[in-house]
């Protein structure tokens, strides 16, 4: 296994600019998704990384080896694309082994009926048909290598797709969207076999996904990529809690981040005309805006609350409640994660008042970047019970 070094790349398709720039540096044995919508570069970098494509400009490194000029199949990365790629003629078993075969026999050797009588046929094909079994072991799929990818569940193929990326014992593994074919319960499912290998090969993951909470529960860390940059890349709870752009803070989380327009008259901070408990260091912009994530905000008294308005929708989820409280007469609405204990008074129309703790208040200007230094002006108000 070895670690991956993207150094200032940049691809561009005719006059469009695909890629920006980008810099990243992978760790020996990390886990990195790299996540974006669709069309910001994320798979186009991948395919790079892969040498399925050219870049334009910059480096990839592979363990310290610099293999930008160098063909894919001499890079020795394993790729797992969302289609899973498979034979349809050929056995579970065979799939798994197409990669062994293309590398270790030669022509005369692969012929299908004469092959296993070419020198050297019968030793080479006992080491790819062990290799075989242990990958298929590893992803508890030993009972499937006789059946054709067609007798298969979606699950299962993605399995056999990981096993024969596995069986080559790749310096890294290129996944490009493995789980967007599969129905929910299997994603689910799928994601925590893939997280649980990652730890059993202790081997380099580079994930691409447009899916947050896939890259949220797998990932040692995440690249959140748009328009061809990587706006911040860092460990799940620090892209969550503690995003630097408001675009990063706008795309990870659901529900999402409550952003409200925002003001400031001598470092005292107000939305929507409503004074806020928060103060914000110099800044030449007078129009801000305020990040406050649903699970933030607790209902309280409107008479002693920074914010207050009226609950206009409900969205029951058993466990949670989550309320959209529309700002008195503003267009505006926020998003509040309540407590079970909380629902007999979210009925349509009542007005309640929202709290939060100054220090989970997330402040940008207006170019989107965060401030940093807010700090409380006042005590909170009381939460009411």
């Amino acid at each position: 296994m070895a670690g991956l070094q993207i150094d200032r790349i940049e691809k561009s398709f005719g006059d469009t600019r695909v890629l920006r720039g980008i810099s990243l540096d992978i760790a020996d044995g990390e886990f990195v998704s790299l996540v974006g919508p669709s069309g910001c570069g994320k798979s186009t970098l991948l395919r790079i990384i892969a040498g399925l494509e050219h870049q334009s400009a910059g480096h990839i490194r592979i363990g310290g080896r610099d293999v930008s000029g160098i063909r894919a199949a001499e890079r020795n990365l394993s790729m797992v694309f969302q289609s899973y790629a498979l034979y349809p003629h050929l056995s579970v078993g065979d799939n798994i082994a197409v990669p062994l075969r293309m590398r270790r026999l030669n022509a005369m050797q692969r012929l299908p009926l004469l092959g296993r009588y070419w020198p050297g046929a019968r030793a080479a094909n006992v080491d790819i048909n062990q290799a075989v079994s242990r990958a298929a072991r590893t992803l508890e799929i030993d009972a499937l290598l006789a059946r054709k990818p067609g007798q298969l569940s979606g699950g299962q193929r993605q399995r056999v797709a990981l096993g024969r990326a596995l069986v080559r014992e790749p310096a890294a593994f290129l996944l490009d969207e493995p789980l967007s074919n599969l129905d929910a319960k299997l994603r689910v499912q799928t994601r925590s076999e893939i997280a649980q290998l990652h730890r059993r090969l202790g081997a380099t993951f580079v994930y691409v996904t447009h899916d947050q909470v896939e890259a949220m529960t797998m990932s040692s860390r995440i690249a959140v990529m748009m328009r061809g940059e990587i706006l911040q890349c860092a460990a799940p709870e620090t892209i969550y809690d503690d995003p630097d752009d408001i675009r990063v803070a706008e795309f990870i989380g659901s529900p999402r981040i409550n952003v409200l327009p925002a003001e400031h008259r001598s470092g005292a901070l107000s939305v929507l005309e409503h004074p806020l408990p928060l103060r914000v260091p110099p800044t030449t912009d007078q129009f801000l805006r305020i990040g406050l994530r649903p699970e933030a905000l607790r209902l309280c008294d409107p008479a002693t609350a920074p914010l207050s308005g009226r609950v206009a929708h409900v969205e029951n989820l058993g466990a949670e409640l989550f309320a959209q409280i529309a700002i008195d007469a503003e267009a505006e609405r926020v998003v509040v994660k309540a407590a079970p204990a909380d629902r007999p008074r979210l009925a349509l129309g009542t007005r309640l008042g929202l709290d939060f703790d100054p220090g989970a208040a997330m402040v940008f200007d207006a170019a989107g970047k965060r401030l940093r230094r807010v700090t409380a002006a006042r005590p909170r108000a009381g939460v009411v019970a």
